[in-house]
């Protein structure tokens, strides 16, 4: 036990116990933490075991059509290593203090989740009393909250660090980075390690938002062109994407090949397809070799980042759907089947009950997946019985 963190933890639990027994003390802590306490006795009882919730995938949602989520991808995996090694959770929250991300070891997760630290979880003041989320988001500066200087006992045993992630350009708020864990794990670099990682996050929203046309094949088929819907055909979404899976440029016998294989298409006819493609997208389609020369977002390869980066549950809420279910192009029958195979794979390997659960839903006539949910459930779980008899029906179709 370090003894210098257990005397700042029993100083600041005296500090808390003489601001709850007499109000009017000034209770010996900074006034941003004295004025939030006083907010929070107004909104919360000292007897809240956890934050509030809202439904979980709207707040995944949110996330993926937030730009600070296009952003994590270039630290995720550094991010991660923070939280393994470090036992810590790392979250995001909007500017409303709820939260629309996390990352976890299991340890922590079973510990995040008991107080509702996960994506949903209303972590602002008046839902939860003082933390240093909401301390970030109101004074738009790197915020502390160590064991009781938190207003509510169950978040006692916790220390966190918070840094405001904002826009580099309108220096709009778009939330908090947090970094969580026990009161016993604080560390002196713990404020200034979620300062740099929040900074990093602003560094490559730039490079985000620039990204002018963005492809959605996971799920409801669709297009934005500098944040405008388009519509465009099937055909249409097709030839985008092959030509995005393919940033080198491809030759016209190339795209012929990837697009429809051994069909019976002119090369005539493709030559017209894009130039009807290019007339609509206003240019952005270069020839010899044909590339896209716009900034893209495709989330076939969002999807493959977050495998490569671990980031497994991200991975199977990104993909809704089964991209090009009814396609014949060789290309993306071939990038469908890699990818719906990898995340099925990674999914039973991560052997997480509650992912498998939902991947079952996601999946029900993938029996690797079922099979994987029902052997991880308890015995006396209701689903476990569901499961089986899924898995009997497929294995004797």
């Amino acid at each position: 036990m370090n003894e210098r963190l257990l005397i700042e933890r029993q100083r600041t639990e005296r500090v808390w116990k003489r601001f709850v027994t007499e109000p009017q003390s000034p209770g010996g802590s900074p006034p941003d933490l004295t004025s939030s306490w006083a907010r929070s006795r107004l909104t919360v009882p000292l007897e809240a075991r956890s934050a509030p919730i809202s439904d979980p995938e709207r707040a995944e949602y949110a996330w993926r059509s937030s730009p600070v989520a296009q952003a994590m991808r270039h630290v995720v995996t550094d991010l991660r290593d923070v939280a393994l090694e470090g036992g810590m959770v790392v979250a995001f929250c909007d500017p409303s203090g709820q939260l629309l991300w996390t990352l976890s070891g299991r340890r922590m997760r079973r510990r995040a989740e008991a107080l509702n630290f996960v994506p949903g979880g209303h972590w602002d003041e008046p839902s939860v009393g003082t933390n240093a989320l909401d301390l970030a988001l109101r004074t738009r500066r790197p915020s502390r909250v160590f064991a009781a200087e938190h207003y509510v006992p169950a978040v006692h045993d916790w220390v966190c660090y918070a840094a405001p992630v904002r826009d580099p350009r309108s220096g709009a708020l778009l939330g908090v980075l947090d970094f969580s864990t026990t009161w016993d794990r604080a560390t002196p670099l713990g404020l200034a390690s979620v300062q740099h990682f929040a900074a990093l996050l602003e560094q490559n929203l730039p490079l985000i938002r620039s990204a002018s046309l963005v492809l959605r094949t996971c799920g409801t088929p669709g297009a934005q062109l500098s944040g405008r819907e388009i519509h465009l055909t099937p055909r249409q979404l097709e030839l985008l994407t092959v030509l995005a899976l393919h940033p080198q440029g491809l030759t016209l016998s190339e795209l012929h090949a990837r697009l429809y294989g051994d069909r019976d298409v002119s090369p005539g006819t493709l030559k017209a397809e894009i130039s009807a493609l290019r007339a609509r997208l206003g240019g952005c389609i270069a020839a010899r070799p044909y590339r896209l020369e716009v900034p893209i977002s495709l989330d076939l390869l969002e999807i493959e980042a977050l495998l490569k980066a671990g980031e497994i549950r991200a991975a199977l809420a990104l993909c809704l759907a089964d991209p090009f279910p009814h396609t014949a192009s060789p290309c993306l029958e071939e990038w469908r089947d890699y990818l719906i195979g990898a995340l099925v794979a990674a999914i039973v390997r991560l052997n997480d009950p509650e992912t498998l659960c939902q991947a079952a839903a996601r999946f029900p006539d993938e029996p690797e997946v079922i099979a994987a949910a029902c052997a991880a459930l308890a015995a006396g779980d209701p689903r476990r019985a569901l499961f089986a008899a899924r898995l009997e029906a497929l294995l004797s179709a």
